[in-house]
């Protein structure tokens, strides 16, 4: 498990999914009925609708795992996941869930040429000419994912896919929660 600090405001927590394979298997097989999200106009994604119903079960062990990773039990609450797939040349602009606490991507299959998923550092590029010299902050980074990783981190960090140059579609899965720590 890796449990990251991307800088000093924020952090992500990211393991293999325990039930990888059958998530793996979700994701990959899911009919692919698209959906227009208006969150996906500025980027090259089509968006596979799924029920927080028919995902409750399969999500909940990596839920489990995060919340152990944390050190703290809470009560959740999950909106509706939808499917990434990416064809060749497809991307996602930077973007946040800036009304959710935590949001999550599973990643059922890495290949060398699959656009990848990043963190976007938000005041990176608040320092002047000089001092970025001086400093050379990181505002962009890429987390090292594995096939069968989930990474759970704060909604409100800014993320993106960089552009897809593989043939083969990328397929991810994603949803946002809500955790009520007072438990």
């Amino acid at each position: 498990m890796k449990y990251s600090i991307f800088n000093e405001n924020s952090f992500f927590v990211q393991f293999k999914a325990p039930n990888c394979e059958e998530l793996k298997k979700f994701v990959l097989n899911k009919e692919e009925t698209y959906t227009k999200f208006s969150w996906a106009e500025d980027c090259d994604v089509k968006t596979i609708s799924c029920k927080w119903e028919e995902t409750l079960e399969l999500l909940r062990p990596s839920i489990d795992k995060f919340s152990e990773s944390v050190g703290k039990s809470f009560n959740w609450r999950i909106y509706p996941p939808w499917i990434n797939s990416y064809e060749k040349g497809g991307f996602q602009e930077i973007h946040d869930h800036v009304k959710f606490d935590f949001s999550c991507v599973f990643f059922p299959e890495i290949e060398e040429e699959f656009g990848k998923f990043y963190f976007y550092d938000r005041y990176g590029n608040s320092l002047g000419p000089a001092w970025s010299k001086l400093i050379n902050p990181v505002t962009r980074w890429y987390p090292d994912i594995q096939s069968g990783d989930i990474i759970f981190f704060p909604s409100v960090i800014l993320h993106g896919v960089s552009p897809h140059k593989s043939d083969k579609t990328r397929k991810t899965f994603a949803c946002n929660f809500d955790f009520d720590l007072s438990k």
